[in-house]
């Protein structure tokens, strides 16, 4: 592509949100699996509390880990069930795409409501695994990745709950944990 001596610029705030943006995600990975990130919640009640919040807030990861389970629960007999697995998270990914493409997209948000297209693509998943005969690999993949996936959410402790300085004090009044609960 010819530029006839101008020099193209990308603009600073672009750079800098592609650049923040990449620096979040990588303290969020290096964050997820630290061992001093986890610790033995005080009573149930916290336990549940903590549960829900990482379910909510490591939802994305949960959802990495049990298709990686899947696909390579899939792979030494199921080809095509695989093929088809790998097919229908490239639409959900597309679709992704294009909520990031166009945020203010009345028609992507409010017509086509999020929850929607993960139903439908579930559906879509669950009904080819049947018709290819591999619900035991399914089966197998959620054994797998449930229990994993409830430890972790429930002995993770959250790194926001505490300042920077201090690590034995909490963040929140004396509450701990139950802070956005009380």
């Amino acid at each position: 592509m010819a530029t006839y001596g101008a020099v193209l610029r990308r603009s600073a705030a672009v750079v800098e949100r592609a650049r923040a943006h990449a620096r979040s995600t990588r303290k969020a990975l290096a964050r997820f699996a630290r061992p001093q990130s986890f610790a033995v919640p005080p009573d149930a009640e916290a336990a549940a509390v903590r549960a829900v919040r990482n379910l909510a807030t490591f939802r994305l990861y949960y959802t990495l880990l049990l298709w990686v389970l899947l696909l390579a629960s899939l792979f030494p007999r199921r080809r095509a069930a695989m093929l088809f697995l790998m097919a229908a998270s490239k639409v959900a990914l597309f679709y992704g795409a294009l909520l990031k493409a166009f945020p203010t997209s009345a028609l992507l948000r409010r017509v086509i409501d999020r929850r929607l297209v993960v139903a439908l693509a579930l559906a879509v998943i669950l009904i080819e695994l049947a018709l290819t005969r591999s619900l035991p690999q399914l089966l197998l993949a959620v054994g797998i990745g449930l229990p994993i996936i409830l430890l972790h959410a429930v002995f993770r402790v959250r790194d926001d709950l505490f300042e920077d300085g201090d690590e034995k004090a909490p963040a929140v009044g004396g509450a701990g944990e139950l802070a956005s609960v009380l």
